[in-house]
Order: C-alpha cells, then structure tokens, then sequence
C-alpha cells in the first residue's frame, strides 16, 4: 500500500502578492524530502498536507485513505487527518511542561499522569529526565524533540516535518537527524520533511522532490532517490568576461579563465563543498553535493 500519494494545487494570495505552487508527491515508505531554497512553496505544501490551507485542490491518499478529492468534493478538516505535523519554531506551550507538551493531543484522561504512551516517549527520545522542564529551559535540540513526541504521541498516520534542525548547531543536526530517522523507523511512520540542506536530504530521505520557482509560481520539477536527483546537473549557467585564450588541454577540451564570473544552478550544485571551492562537472553527475 503507498503510504502518500498527493496532487496538490495550492494559492495564497493575491494581486500582486499571489503565488501558486503545484506539487505531486509519491511515497512508498519512510522518509519523502521536500527540497528547495527559501520561497518555492515547500511549507505550504506541508500545511496543505495537513490540511491547514483553505482552497487546496487536487487529491491526497493517505495509506490508501482519501482526504482530499476536489472532483468528489472530499475534504476532510485537519483535526480528523491524523497527521502529525512538526513546525520549524517548535510550536510549544509555555505553560507546559515536557511531558503536558508531548500529552498534549491525547484524550484529557490520557494527559493526566502522562500514561505510558508518554512515558514512553519521553524514554524513546531522551527526555525523560526533563519531564518536569519548561520549554524556555531547554536547547533548540530538546525543544525539538518535545515537538517530535508531541507528534508521535497521537499515532499519525504520516508526520509532517518542516527543517526540523534549522535552530540546531551542526555538531546537534548529526545527532538529532539519527535519533529521528531510528525514531521513523521504529514508529513505521512515513514522513514529510523539508529543508534546503543537501546533505540532511541524502542522509534521512528514501525520496525526494526538488522545487523550483519562476515568478509568482513554483512546481515540483525532479522526483526521484535524493542522491540522483541532487547529483544531476540541470540547467548551470556561468556567466563573466572571458581573459586570454582558450588553453588546449587535449582530447578535445579546453579552459578559459572568466573575470567576474557568476555561476546559477541548482542550489545542491553550486554550494561548495567547504562553503568557499565550487567545482561543478557539467555534463555528468556530482557525486556527492554537500549542503
């Protein structure tokens, strides 16, 4: 059974400030990457998802179950989806402590106490020695992780995560970005996860769809395994002034040196491996694009 199968048309806005996005996802199993820079309309596509956007046409399968079919006027509200959706500022009452946060959207008599559901949880994503803190005493590591139980706690039939390590240092996105796939896995749960780090993409993704946007729209223009996808080398430019000859370098190559040389691409290419060196290998496949 396809645990996601979504055709999606989303508009926000309007007059000058409209933009659509067209989006098609497809997953089998496991973990569906949503890639792209800022402003291509990734977030909205997981908001739609959840069902959090009026005036979404398309259709949307959820383990086979229909929520969305504009055709047959289906559209079930977001509180009866049963998706667990993990916004990027973490979303946490102050109010509450850990274990209130995690039990939040359980039945009231499940909360009181934390039952073992929670307790679980907490014990699954090391936070059981935090039960009693308030979310302004934690890292950005931990609040992420209060988020995460929040959306296991009611057994979503898909968890919709958006740049979950956007807050986190490097040294913590390793970590964080282990303990959640081990934790999808466990929980045999398919999830949705954005972000614009190519690296995070290959690392947790079983899929991936690239967006790009031109205008006031965006659309999902590459599907596929994460490291095909991003090793692709579509549509490079560089531009600049050409200084000195042509240099033969034999079997019929050459190089020329380019003052004032500016290259545009797929963001997955033309960031450097070390943040400064760019090489990019036009024509065939990068093997191993970096953030």
């Amino acid at each position: 059974m396809t645990a996601l199968d979504a055709r999606l048309s989303i508009a926000v806005g309007a007059g000058d400030r409209a933009f659509s996005v067209e989006a098609e996802l497809s997953l089998d199993a496991g973990v569906l990457v949503l890639f792209g820079p800022s402003g291509v309309g990734k977030t909205l596509t997981l908001q739609a998802l959840a069902g959090l956007l009026p005036g979404v046409r398309g259709h949307l399968r959820v383990g086979g179950e229909p929520l969305l079919d504009t055709a047959r006027g289906l559209d079930v509200p977001a509180q009866a989806r049963r998706i667990g959706y993990v916004p990027q500022q973490h979303a946490l009452f102050p109010f509450l402590d850990v274990a209130g946060n995690v039990a939040f959207g359980l039945p009231r008599a499940e909360r009181r106490g934390g039952g073992p559901r929670v307790r679980a949880l907490l014990d699954e994503l090391g936070l059981s020695a935090l039960a009693s803190a308030r979310p302004d005493a934690l890292s950005g590591g931990e609040r992420q992780r209060v988020a995460l139980g929040r959306a296991l706690a009611v057994e979503p039939r898909l968890l919709l995560l958006d740049e979950p390590f956007a807050s986190i240092d490097e040294e913590g996105r390793a970590g964080l970005g282990r303990l959640l796939r081990a934790v999808i896995d466990r929980h045999r749960t398919p999830a949705v996860l954005v972000t614009h780090h190519a690296g995070e993409a290959m690392a947790l993704g079983d899929a991936l769809v690239r967006f790009a946007r031109e205008g006031a729209a965006s659309r999902g223009v590459a599907a596929g395994r994460p490291r095909a996808v991003l090793g692709r080398v579509e549509g490079v430019v560089v531009t600049g002034t050409r200084r000195g000859p042509v240099e033969a370098l034999g079997g019929g190559r050459g190089r020329v040196r380019i003052e004032g040389a500016a290259v545009e691409g797929p963001e997955a290419v033309v960031r450097g491996e070390d943040g400064e060196a760019v090489r990019i290998e036009v024509g065939g496949e990068r093997g191993d694009p970096s953030e």
